[in-house]
């Protein structure tokens, strides 16, 4: 027998009908050997060979009665599980609160009038924080240099019946701004702050 005429590997033949694999010689078309096929079994019928096995089972019922239920968990476990869940945060940003540290000797700086390098670092802070647009700065600063009387500064302190949103945040952005600016100022100049807090000290005697 040559090369030519020998035959090759043999032909696997699936006869769903019949239930059966054939493997077939492809020369003479003889049944060399035939398996059963095995069928996935159906989910419903896996389902339902489970289940009646479990009934069958013995154990079924001792298995039964020893299920945890909420009422054999210990008082501490069943009261977290019966007690409601607590609500989740609402989306959106956070409210932004910033404590003002010059709140509290602000008027020794601004009453009469501001001092010098306090406008200073005010109209620096309103440029950088609330900009400028066609020449002009996005917030007035007599509104900026409200808001640092405030003990906290946030939008909803800025924020009045001509005063919108929108602009309350800018407001708002430029005296955390300035705070922030004044408070480091006052640390880095011993005699200023020596000053305030002589002012301090004999408001809190005088009173």
């Amino acid at each position: 027998m040559t090369q030519l005429n020998q035959p090759g590997p043999y032909h696997r033949h699936v006869d769903y009908e019949a239930g059966c694999i054939l493997h077939v010689n492809p020369v003479t078309g003889e049944v060399i050997a035939q398996s059963a096929m095995v069928r996935a079994k159906n989910p419903e019928e896996k389902y339902q060979a489970w289940a009646t096995e479990r009934r069958a089972d013995a154990l079924l019922v001792s298995d039964h009665s020893s299920a945890v239920t909420l009422s054999t968990f210990p008082e501490a476990v069943a009261s977290a599980l019966r007690a409601p869940k607590p609500a989740k945060a609402g989306r959106g940003r956070p409210k932004t609160s910033y404590a003002n540290p010059v709140a509290a000797y602000m008027h020794l700086l601004a009453l009469p009038d501001l001092l010098p390098w306090v406008d200073h670092i005010i109209t620096g802070s309103i440029i950088t924080s609330a900009g400028v647009t066609n020449g002009k700065i996005n917030v007035k600063a007599r509104a900026v240099i409200g808001a640092l009387f405030a003990t906290e500064i946030t939008a909803e302190v800025c924020k009045t019946s001509e005063i919108s949103l929108r602009t309350a945040q800018r407001i708002a952005k430029a005296a955390r701004h300035a705070a922030h600016g004044i408070a480091s100022y006052v640390e880095r100049h011993p005699t200023i702050k020596a000053e305030i807090d002589a002012e301090a000290l004999f408001r809190a005697f005088s009173i």
